[in-house]
């Protein structure tokens, strides 16, 4: 690990609608201020992180507590700490709740720079329309806590439910994955490695419901130059199998290798 990143590791973070820097005094207040105030109980002299969850980290100690929160001074700031030079795109079947959030919020520890629900043709979850923009805010605020806890200065969107074709067709994406649990087809880790993907570009993993994808969108897919990849022989469940592409096309990246000394 370098010497930045040990300067910043293991430091409460609290989100900061702001990019403070080296000597500037400022104040953290409602509800980020209760967290550190009641929960992790900071005093004087105590450090902390603010993140802006764009990408933008400032490192400062409590100088004061005041009426409505705590004074603190920043000592140091730095960009884009905790986050990958190649981006990964989860596309995470819609499923039950309290699973997509399991899956969401795991998703986002490992570094994902964007999760969206994905429906297919056999997608049971259909989102209410009426209540999706609860849903959204719900898995904003749960992106913003997994970003805190995991020390990733960006927090990754989370987006409005989309087709399949649209996930297809997403130009945005330079490689996409679609992931089969079938025999005969590269282990994703092996295929991720081959891709070499570049620092920048946009890797999509797509993720089936928990009876798949049908052998006509298994068709689209590939007439639309997607890659097919598999997790090994067992059978997951939709959020397992979202996590555990995650985590090989990590390994296929190179980012799970050990820190050089630093």
């Amino acid at each position: 690990m370098s010497t930045l990143k040990k300067r910043f590791a293991f430091l409460p973070r609290f989100r900061y609608d702001g990019r403070p820097t080296p000597g500037d005094r400022v104040e953290l207040l409602g509800e980020e201020a209760h967290h550190a105030l009641r929960v992790r109980r900071l005093r004087p002299g105590d450090e902390l992180a603010l993140i802006d969850g764009r990408g933008h980290t400032a490192r400062g100690r409590v100088e004061r507590l005041t009426t409505s929160g705590l004074a603190v001074d920043i000592e140091e700031s730095a960009d884009n700490l905790g986050e990958l030079p190649q981006k990964i795109v989860l596309y995470q079947s819609l499923i039950k709740h309290r699973r997509f959030e399991q899956a969401l919020a795991m998703a986002v520890e490992l570094g994902v720079s964007a999760v969206i629900p994905l429906i297919s043709e056999r997608t049971v979850a259909r989102p209410n329309p009426e209540r999706l923009p609860e849903y959204l805010a719900r898995w904003s605020r749960i992106a913003w806590e997994e970003t805190k806890l995991c020390e990733r200065s960006v927090t990754p969107p989370v987006g409005a439910p989309v087709d399949l074709p649209i996930a297809l067709h997403c130009g945005a994406c330079t490689h996409k994955v679609i992931l089969v649990p079938r025999r005969g087809v590269p282990a994703l880790d092996r295929l991720v490695q081959s891709l070499h993907v570049e620092r920048g570009e946009r890797l999509a993993l797509m993720i089936g419901p928990e009876g798949d994808f049908t052998p006509q969108e298994l068709e689209r897919a590939e007439a639309d130059g997607c890659h097919f990849a598999g997790l090994g022989e067992r059978l997951l469940r939709s959020e397992v199998a979202g996590v555990t592409a995650v985590v090989a096309a990590l390994i296929g990246l190179g980012a799970l290798e050990e820190y050089p000394p630093g």
